[in-house]
């Protein structure tokens, strides 16, 4: 598990950085060689500033059940993964976070999938022995639950405008309608979550 640090931008198109764990396989196994698939985890909603996915098995960080439990069971089964923290936690310069603004979460998703790529290149290129044996598959898979499902389906949309290959998403329970959630509410049916 690798701290990337990247560029982006805020929801006002202002630069600023963010980070983003960057999980490869490792070892002898089949799994851990050669061709692998990249899975771009997008997690949920959090208002915890210190949100950190390269804090895997750390309990004193909000971050460790997505990060141990989703991403880094990822990486065991031979995946490489990327799961940005976003602009606006962890380190980032950015004050506040962009919440579900799509052109901002997708192009922060994007950026931190390109550093991430650049990294595996250029460790490769230096003999680093972890990154050796680790080939990009070209496959591309994008998983996320809750604000991470929006910020999947927005990913997606921008990743294809850009002509980029995507094998698969899995956006799961994200607020894709907010507006006509809100209107069923006040309408009195039932908020079930």
């Amino acid at each position: 598990i690798e701290k990337v640090s990247y560029d982006t931008k805020g929801a006002a198109d202002e630069d600023t950085t963010a980070t983003a764990a960057l999980m490869v396989p490792t070892g002898d196994a089949a799994e851990c060689q050669g061709d692998r698939p990249v899975l771009l985890y997008a997690h949920g909603t959090t208002t915890e500033k210190s949100y950190d996915f390269n804090q895997v098995g750390n309990l004193n960080n909000p971050a460790v059940g997505e990060s141990t439990l989703i991403a880094a069971n990822f990486a065991a089964q031979g995946y490489i993964v990327v799961a940005p923290n976003y602009a606006g936690y962890d380190e980032s310069e950015l004050d506040y976070h962009p919440y579900l603004v799509a052109q901002q979460q997708s192009t922060d998703m994007v950026d931190a999938l390109d550093s991430a790529r650049s990294i595996i290149d250029r460790k490769k290129r230096a003999n680093d022995a972890n990154y050796l044996k680790i080939d990009d598959s070209g496959k591309l898979f994008l998983a996320g639950y809750s604000q991470g499902g929006y910020v999947v389906m927005a990913t997606a949309r921008l990743l294809e405008s850009q002509n980029k290959p995507i094998t698969a998403i899995a956006p799961s329970s994200g607020p894709y309608a907010l507006a006509a959630f809100g209107d069923d509410i006040f309408r009195g049916n039932v908020n079930i979550g």
